[in-house]
């Protein structure tokens, strides 16, 4: 009887892990796509070699700031950065702590406000903001790609009681059995048993469940949570035919809304630039990157348009192949 109770055990904790390794492999998978895009939503012209666009926004994503500076030895670069020393009437830290991976660099300078002299630049860097919150993005899209794995596993779920929409009844000492039998029938094997007891024993039974159908409706619902993470960070979500069905006062507002979202990371980025160029006399300019709406797609492959069979479209197939081509 221990050793039946270690093995009911051991395989109630093996179903439990695997489990918890879905989950946690979904919630990272939208994590990594969505960070995807955030990340690479800006591109910046005429950066200096010895500047790392991706690394500066890497820091903006995940610490919300960042420095640029000229350094002696290194030239132009961007670092990640720490409020330092006192802060100014704005509320603003008039020094902070520049500083890069594995302490490889590190220095404490001062935050140019178009004001200081700039015979002695060296001293000074220039503060970086994700937004005027300082708040980093990492933070805001943890909450959708929760919602998005905890919905993408109920869809999960929801397929796989439609295969097997049945729940198998027995005794304490069928369990094992039991478990094997609901193991071939769930890896698509046909379930063979030579206990003829067992298939006449009228202690075995199964009870139909009888699931309902709901992914089609859920797919939908994670549809609308992706639209919403887009629309946050300021991308536009409407298609022509939704367009169509707005009406000129709706679709104005929905554009203003998504408009002053992507301002609230464009224009922090384009001051940073500006003074950056006042300091040096550098000319580095921040825009919307013009290929985003490619990388949005490649991003959002999980998020498809599904018919009343829960089927993709061959449309949608054929838009796919064509963007990869």
């Amino acid at each position: 009887m221990a050793k039946r109770k270690i093995k009911n055990d051991i395989s109630d904790n093996l179903g439990f892990l695997v489990s918890e390794f879905e989950n946690e492999s979904t919630y990272h998978d939208f994590l990594d796509r969505m960070a995807t895009i955030c990340m690479n939503m800006f591109e910046y012209e005429n950066l200096p070699d010895s500047m790392d666009a991706r690394y500066l926004e890497r820091c903006l994503f995940f610490d919300g700031k960042a420095a640029l500076l000229k350094d002696s030895k290194y030239g132009y670069i961007n670092t990640r950065a720490a409020t330092n020393g006192y802060i100014n009437i704005y509320g603003l830290p008039t020094s902070i702590h520049c500083y890069s991976e594995g302490e490889v660099f590190s220095s404490d300078r001062a935050v140019y406000s178009g004001i200081n002299d700039s015979d002695d630049e060296d001293k000074y860097c220039i503060l970086v903001r994700n937004n005027w919150n300082d708040i980093p993005t990492a933070f805001k899209i943890q909450l959708f790609a929760e919602r998005l794995y905890k919905t993408q596993r109920v869809i999960d779920i929801n397929i796989n009681a439609q295969k097997t929409p049945i729940l198998l009844v027995g005794t304490e000492s069928q369990k094992l059995t039991l478990e094997n039998l609901y193991s071939q029938y769930d890896g698509n094997k046909p379930a063979i048993l030579g206990d003829e007891d067992l298939i006449t024993n009228e202690s075995l039974k199964s009870i139909n469940t009888q699931a309902p159908y709901v992914a089609d409706k859920l797919q939908e619902y994670k549809k609308e949570i992706w639209n919403e993470f887009l629309t946050t960070i300021g991308i536009n979500t409407i298609d022509v035919e939704k367009k169509e069905r707005l009406i000129s006062g709706e679709s104005n507002a929905n554009n203003e809304l998504i408009n002053m979202n992507l301002q609230s990371y464009l224009v922090p980025r384009k001051k940073a630039c500006e003074e950056f160029n006042r300091l040096y006399g550098t000319n580095i300019q921040v825009k919307l990157r013009s290929d985003l709406a490619n990388l949005i797609k490649q991003n959002e492959s999980i998020v498809k348009d599904y018919n009343n069979n829960g089927v993709i479209d061959s449309e949608d197939i054929e838009r796919e192949v064509d963007l990869n081509e």
